[in-house]
């Protein structure tokens, strides 16, 4: 129970996305992003919005039909939530972090567009997140930088609040809290404020969802709060999740919490009601495109016995022919990458590999002339090769006795799971 938020580095690799996505797949969480569409875009798969300022302008039912198109495409990826749409108020005064992730100067028209991005992303399958309350749009300064300060007078920030009391009132599911404070309501900032999320939030407007914090790692929390500060204040207020936004911080947050529990720092019936609220929200994940992982693992042909651990060389091709109707000459680039990052690899031509024992050679074959073949088979005379067959599958006959895969393709969806199975062999 609990939640996996997704960033950028996650879709640049498809073979990686759908290793991750096998890991999770089944299990019972929030599975999110924060790709909002304009300023904030995450995942590569969805045609680009061009950003909420704009589509402020348009009308509710073309703000709709984009996040549902966004929302669906989300769905089929296994995603189940989306930290959007933002519903911070355009300022001449706001920083950029915000910019034109907001829908406009107009409450009005910021609830309206607002409500229309959240019935979209409903229909669209993924539960929607409204930020950033109590609203970020006076803030001068970035709060991933500094911790803003906006002092008004709470009628003034009851105008910030108008598009969230709109979304609460049709019951949206979660909220995500701005790390700001507003004097008006409290010295803290809003996201661990007991003002701010018990009495504001879950008493005055009556909100009962997901309360979310926004990432603890930004500077206008975590430079003047510790991490069982924030655990604590953050809990005692009524919030449900935090988030952790570096993988290398997830271990001591955990620990922290679990600590604080043992020695009874923490409000137990809180967290109780948190435990219900993520429960009641959390759905196992699944996507339509999952099927593709367990297709590649199946369609594979590993022909590979003991290999030696050492360093690994990718043989590259002297040249690959691409007709017009292949766009496969595009992924090279990706596929060193791979294979550098899942085998710390080096890289040859075929016409200039050295003659050392000191590497295992992967050979990639995409063509082969019948001149070529032997040449290729006298490599694993003085050295250990792994031939990998791509491409013209039809030459899998002349390494039948030889170390081989056959990948039947020389998609980075492929190649990525040949490299992270093959360095399994080395392990």
């Amino acid at each position: 129970m609990g939640g996996v938020i997704l960033y950028s580095s996650v879709f640049k690799d498809p073979a990686d996305f759908l290793w991750l996505m096998s890991k999770l797949r089944g299990r019972k969480i929030l599975l999110s992003t924060d790709h909002e569409g304009g300023q904030i875009e995450i995942i590569p798969y969805i045609f680009p919005s061009p950003g909420n300022l704009l589509l402020g302008r348009t009308d509710e039912n073309t703000v709709r039909r984009y996040c549902k198109y966004a929302g669906e495409t989300m769905r089929h990826l296994g995603l189940n939530m989306v930290f959007a749409p933002v519903l911070d108020l355009y300022r001449a005064t706001s920083n950029s972090v915000i910019g034109y992730r907001s829908f406009g100067s107009d409450a009005s028209v910021v609830a309206k567009m607002g409500l229309a991005a959240i019935e979209g992303y409903r229909e669209g399958g993924v539960i929607p997140c409204v930020k950033h309350f109590p609203g970020h749009g006076r803030a001068k300064e970035d709060s991933h930088e500094e911790l803003p300060k906006v002092t008004v007078d709470e009628k003034t920030v009851e105008e910030d609040l108008y598009p969230f009391c709109v979304a609460i009132e049709n019951r949206v599911e979660s909220v995500m809290l701005a790390h700001i404070v507003f004097p008006a309501l409290d010295s803290k900032p809003a996201s661990i404020s007991h003002r701010v999320i018990h009495q504001l939030l879950r008493e005055q407007l009556r909100y009962e969802g997901l309360v979310i914090s926004d990432a603890v790692e930004m500077k206008a929390l975590s430079k003047y709060y510790s991490a069982d500060q924030i655990i604590t204040q953050f809990v005692d207020a009524g919030g449900d999740m935090l988030i952790v936004s570096d993988a290398e911080n997830v271990p001591i947050y955990v620990q922290m919490l679990k600590d604080l529990l043992d020695r009874g720092r923490l409000n137990s019936k809180q967290i109780k009601k948190a435990l219900q609220r993520i429960d009641c929200f959390a759905r196992p994940v699944q996507g339509d495109i999952q099927q593709l992982y367990d297709a590649v693992n199946d369609c594979i042909q590993f022909s590979v016995g003991h290999l030696t651990k050492r360093k690994i060389a990718l043989v590259l091709p002297n040249s690959i022919s691409f007709s017009k109707a292949d766009v496969s000459h595009r992924y090279l680039p990706l596929i060193r990458d791979q294979a550098k990052r899942l085998l710390n690899a080096e890289f040859f031509e075929f016409g200039n590999i050295p003659s050392t024992e000191e590497f295992l050679f992967v050979d990639l074959i995409v063509d082969l002339k019948e001149e070529q073949i032997e040449a290729h088979r006298e490599l694993s005379e003085r050295c250990e090769v792994v031939y990998l067959i791509t491409r013209d599958v039809s030459l899998q006959r002349y390494f039948q006795d030889l170390n081989h895969i056959v990948t039947y393709s020389l998609s980075p969806l492929v190649m990525g799971t040949v490299f992270r199975r093959l360095s399994q062999f080395l392990t």
